[in-house]
């Protein structure tokens, strides 16, 4: 019997869960494409251009909507048990409400480490392509990987700067090359082209008809060149052909990586690791947010889908905005990374156990 009430009420909640997640994710497409519209006609996108715009930021969507998910789904399926009084005999039977509650606790965890592995998997890689396609759709960058206005940094205090890059030829055009301690430039070379050659030393990048500037305080020697070879520079063609990598579209093993490599460039990281913990944080909000809501909704009496909508919005403003705010106060060193991302979780955790402390059972 108490195993097909879990069924039961796990049904009913995935059914609502179901419902909340495909008509959020259809408002986000409608409000982004009549956002983009003007854009999509003046740079004559093709149709193919827009499906992947929209096929790869669809995961964005579905992670960043996950509290609201999770909580609109809450409340539609415990206000209709509830509402039906159908928890109302269930507690007649003898069954506490956390016990009726129970296969949706374990549900949650389980949703919760799903959305971890679909927010480090999943999203990088559609978040990259989608940024891609977007650029591609604005003339920023064309499909082959070439692209305008290039600013790379390498180890060793390394930038490299070019007008272009042709993917085709793997070759860019008026650049940069400089090499940093810090604040200050040790050495710069600027020529007309960067390209990539084979020798007996193995392929390398060599820059071609420019001046060399080796920079010592308030001395200067500048040395012209017809080619030059960049030894110290580990950049692969490929790193010119794609953007650099934001941390939203990195994984957390890569952000981690990226960390530790600008930390030992003397980079301030603080950022980096307020947005590595939320990769963690952000997608274990489902269960406070469950534990918040099911208790609210559980004990509910008359009250509509209509009301349990304007609660779950309302709730969910608060919990964005608290977010936003650990994750400001992170950035500026106001609170640490880790206590900056995690402040909604903590928080609303706290409200959850008070509720679910006082909730009658």
């Amino acid at each position: 019997m108490m195993h097909l009430l879990d069924r039961y009420v796990l049904r009913r909640h995935l059914y609502s869960l179901a419902l909340s997640g495909i008509a959020l994710w259809s408002i986000a497409i409608v409000v982004d494409l009549i956002e983009n519209i003007d854009t999509f006609i003046d740079h004559e996108a093709e149709l193919s251009q827009i499906v992947r715009y929209y096929v790869y930021r669809s995961p964005y969507w579905i992670v960043l909507t996950l509290p609201i998910t999770t909580l609109l789904g809450t409340l539609f399926s415990l206000t209709g048990l509830a509402r039906r009084s159908e928890i109302t005999a269930a507690k007649a039977a003898g069954i506490s409400l956390h016990r009726l509650l129970a296969p949706l606790y374990l549900f949650a965890l389980l949703f919760a480490g799903a959305a971890y592995l679909f927010t480090d998997v999943i999203v990088p890689p559609a978040t990259f392509r989608y940024n891609s396609t977007r650029d591609e759709i604005r003339s920023y960058r064309r499909a082959d990987g070439s692209r305008r206005q290039v600013l790379l940094q390498d180890v060793k205090g390394q930038f490299i700067f070019a007008r272009s890059y042709d993917h085709t030829r793997r070759r860019a055009h008026d650049v940069t090359w400089e090499r940093t301690d810090g604040q200050q430039t040790l050495e710069r070379a600027v020529g007309r082209q960067l390209q990539w050659r084979s020798s007996a030393a193995g392929e390398r990048w060599w820059l071609v008809d420019g001046h060399y500037h080796s920079l010592d305080g308030d001395h200067a020697v500048t040395t012209p060149f017809d080619s030059l070879v960049l030894s110290q520079l580990t950049l692969l063609p490929a790193d010119l052909a794609r953007q650099q990598r934001q941390p939203e579209e990195m994984n957390y093993a890569q952000l981690e990586k990226y960390i530790e490599r600008a930390r030992s460039n003397g980079e301030d990281v603080t950022r980096h690791l307020v947005d590595l913990n939320l990769k963690v944080s952000f997608p274990f909000t489902c269960v406070v947010i469950f534990c918040l809501g099911a208790p609210l909704a559980a004990n509910a009496r008359r009250s509509g889908r209509a009301n349990a909508f304007g609660l779950g919005v309302l709730i969910c403003f608060v919990f964005y905005s608290c977010v936003k705010a650990g994750e400001a106060l992170g950035w500026n060193g106001v609170l640490g990374p880790w206590l900056g991302a995690w402040l909604a979780n903590v928080v609303f955790g706290l409200l959850s156990i008070i509720y679910l402390r006082r909730t009658h059972t």
